[in-house]
Parts: structure tokens; sequence; C-alpha cells
């Protein structure tokens, strides 16, 4: 299969781009993902297996306590989010101040997922690829104020630009071209 990497003309093939990595994405339980996802109304249990599918397992004891007190305990305020038609974004981060930005982002998109993207290295690193940017920098040791600020300034106002119908499908490709940059596989094509 040709794969595109969109470097430099991402504007004419970015629909081709999507087609073609989405299909290369692999993640675990997906079905958990999407029994949960489409909920009206989360319960602890969908935030749960949610944050558990994102984790690609279950969560560690520091990080189960860290969902228990930052996010399962304002379950009434995610609900009321997923149930109005716009979130107003500053109200969203200082209600969630404390939650790291991965998760916060994640808990963005469940609520809304037709308009906020995931966010992790993989999808930060595949985004500055293909805007020749310093894509190999990207690690999950970068600051959760830096995640921030390329999601919020960068990443989303770029997505919203471009009039994506299937968010969850531009998350896989993403994910699975910055997978790819970050591989031994990479690296041999690019010597």
């Amino acid at each position: 299969m040709n794969l595109p990497t969109l470097n430099n003309q991402f504007e004419n093939s970015l629909k081709l781009f999507i087609d073609k990595w989405s299909k290369l994405y692999s993640f675990s339980n997906k079905a958990i993902y999407s029994k949960s996802i489409v909920k009206e109304i989360f319960t602890k249990t969908d935030i749960q297996n949610l944050y558990n599918w994102k984790n690609g397992m279950k969560l560690s004891v520091l990080k189960q306590k860290s969902l228990d007190t930052k996010i399962i305990t304002k379950l009434p305020i995610i609900n009321a989010y997923k149930k109005s038609d716009t979130i107003e974004l500053e109200a969203f981060k200082i209600e969630f101040k404390k939650v790291p930005a991965v998760w916060k982002i994640f808990l963005l998109h469940i609520i809304k997922p037709s308009k906020y993207p995931i966010y992790d290295q993989h999808i930060h690193r595949a985004f500055l690829y293909i805007h020749n940017g310093a894509w190999s920098n990207v690690r999950n040791t970068m600051s959760n104020k830096a995640k921030e600020e390329f999601y919020f300034e960068k990443y989303l106002p770029f997505i919203e630009s471009q009039n994506i119908k299937d968010i969850k499908q531009l998350d896989e490709a993403f994910f699975a071209f910055g997978q790819f940059l970050n591989s031994q596989f990479y690296s041999v094509l690019s010597e």
C-alpha cells in the first residue's frame, strides 16, 4: 500500500492521508471505546472504561486515584457538559485544572467526540511532521502546559479549519502515522 505522508502538501491530500493511515491504526479493546463513547449520559463505569481504554490497560493505583478524585467525582458536571450544545473552554479548563493535559483533553473528547480530537504524543508528532515542525522532539515527558498550548492553539484550530467529518478516523490516522514516525521502520526509510 502506498501511504502518503502529507509533508509540504497536506491540504491536497488530507482526506487520502486519513483514509490510508487510519486503516493501519491498531489499539486494543476498540469495542470498549465504541460502546461507551455513544452514551448520552455517562456512568462511573463508562468513564472508567474509557480511561482504561485510553491507558491501554487497567489503571495503576496512582492513576486510578487521580481518576476517582479529579474526574469521576465531577460526573454531574461532565454530564451537564455532555448535554450542553457547546463547551466554554476556559470554564472547562478551570473546572479540570488539576487534571493532566492528556487526560483533560481526553475528557473533552469523550464529552464532545465529534468536535474535540484526542491528543497524545503520536498525534502531536504527526501534526508537526506534516507541518514541517520539529516532530522528532515530541516525547511524553513534555510539560502539561506545552501539551495544552499545542492542542488549543495549534491542533484544535487546524482541525476546525479542515471541516473533518469523522474526528475519530482522523485521530486513528494521526496516531498510526505518529507511531510510525517513532518506530525503527521510519528510521530505516529515512536513511
